[in-house]
């Protein structure tokens, strides 16, 4: 034996939309859509220009390797606090720069490598991709 009233019906709400009115996005669906699609040359460049991108795609704190020039010249790693961190800018202009930029980019891993012209610089930024995003994960400053 059923309940239901058979000469229920559901309701529907309409709701008219004018030209000129904004439409309401869920903007976490179009964040997960643009990083599963998310191209590394783009994201390089809003990296670049968007200080507060550029720390969501930091995991704090990160660690780096640099070539220790008062000891041994070894590799030595450095753990860099969000505190001390010195934002990094990858789109400046060919004319203004003393090395060379090479990209190597592959599925999940990029690497952004500067190789200076006569001045020692030999810097490799290690970008890995995780769930469709790019974060840089470090770098390795051979710079002499």
């Amino acid at each position: 034996m059923s309940c239901k009233n058979e000469n229920q019906k559901e309701e529907i709400e309409v709701i008219e939309v004018e030209k000129d009115t904004i439409e309401v996005v869920d903007t976490k669906q179009v964040e997960e859509v643009e990083k599963i699609e998310e191209d590394f040359l783009h994201f390089l460049e809003k990296f670049s220009k968007n200080h507060l991108f550029q720390e969501e795609r930091v995991n704090f704190p990160i660690t780096i390797q640099y070539l220790d020039t008062n000891g041994d010249f070894e590799l030595v790693e450095l753990e860099i606090k969000k505190e001390d961190y010195s934002y990094l800018n990858f789109m400046k202009p060919a004319e203004y720069l003393d090395y060379k930029q090479n990209f190597v980019i592959n599925d999940n891993e990029a690497i952004v490598e500067n190789r200076g012209i006569g001045n020692g610089i030999m810097i490799d930024y290690i970008f890995k991709k995780e769930n469709g995003i790019w974060k840089l994960k470090t770098w390795i400053d051979q710079s002499t």
